[in-house]
């Protein structure tokens, strides 16, 4: 295979400079480690960290404040393992 241009690394720069180089009309590969693009930020930085820190808001939020409004929120509880099905599903849905 002969190609114009090797990018190393499917992270928003690399994917990003794949991109432009194909609309400029060269030919061009990625080379990945992982199975999906995305980098440090999709997969395990900003955007998993985000989606968990929504779960825990709402959750803090239905303690804290619920009562206020006459809702009992008694018995409430966290599944953990249901906000980290709930991240990777968020994550997957942008890879």
């Amino acid at each position: 295979m002969d190609f114009d241009l090797i990018v190393i690394g499917a992270g928003p720069g690399g994917y990003t400079a794949a991109i432009k180089a194909a609309q400029l009309g060269m030919k061009t590969a990625i080379v990945e480690k992982d199975e999906t693009l995305g980098g440090t930020c999709l997969k395990v930085g900003c955007i998993p960290s985000k989606a968990l820190l929504t779960s825990t808001e709402l959750y803090y939020g239905a303690r804290r404040h619920f009562g206020a409004h006459g809702i009992s929120a008694d018995g409430l509880s966290m599944d953990v393992g249901a906000m980290m099905k709930r991240k990777d599903g968020v994550v997957r849905k942008m890879a």
